[in-house]
């Protein structure tokens, strides 16, 4: 009995001097939310003939121009925060190649150029991921298209139209709005 109540006057004493903080509810102010959409943008495969004009010649380059809508909506223009490109390429060729990809805007005016992507020949597994942040490209609000470019490296070795080799390009964006404003 004697060892409860001991036990019974520890236990409060020790609850009594416990550090405690004061609760701080002016920190809700700082919180807040972000909304994350994910969007396909483009995909494409190419294959070697589609490097051939119609008189039979080798061309080093195919362009793709794609819409990007997901920006004309005016929420989403005027709560992005940031925006995460992803690029995932399979490349069956014997070939490297040189990707350019560019946001534009309706116009056709440049709104972001990313870096060049070099991809080596016979790599299926190629990504690449570029981070925007509108506070340092605010431009790129008004992008309205993504155009790519894939070029040939060593365009000395000839391809052969015949040949069932693909290129594959596959692209989305993780877009990230400010849900408060």
């Amino acid at each position: 009995m004697f060892f409860k109540k001991l036990l019974f006057l520890f236990l409060l004493f020790s609850t009594t001097i416990s550090c405690v903080d004061d609760l701080d509810f002016s920190q809700i102010e700082d919180y807040n939310t972000v909304q994350e959409f994910t969007s396909s943008i483009t995909y494409f495969k190419i294959l070697p003939f589609q490097f051939f004009n119609q008189t039979g010649v080798q061309e080093t380059e195919r362009t793709d121009v794609t819409d990007f809508k997901i920006l004309e909506n005016g929420y989403f223009r005027d709560n992005l925060i940031r925006l995460d490109f992803n690029i995932e390429i399979k490349n069956e060729y014997d070939n490297d190649f040189t990707i350019q990809v560019d946001f534009l805007d309706n116009n056709n005016f440049l709104t972001h150029k990313f870096q060049e992507i070099k991809v080596n020949a016979n790599n299926l597994d190629y990504k690449f991921s570029e981070t925007i942040k509108t506070s340092d490209n605010r431009n790129i609000t008004n992008t309205a298209k993504v155009r790519v470019t894939v070029k040939i490296d060593n365009s000395s070795t000839p391809l052969n139209p015949s040949d069932t080799s693909e290129f594959e390009f596959k692209s989305s964006a993780k877009i990230y709005l400010n849900a408060e404003a």
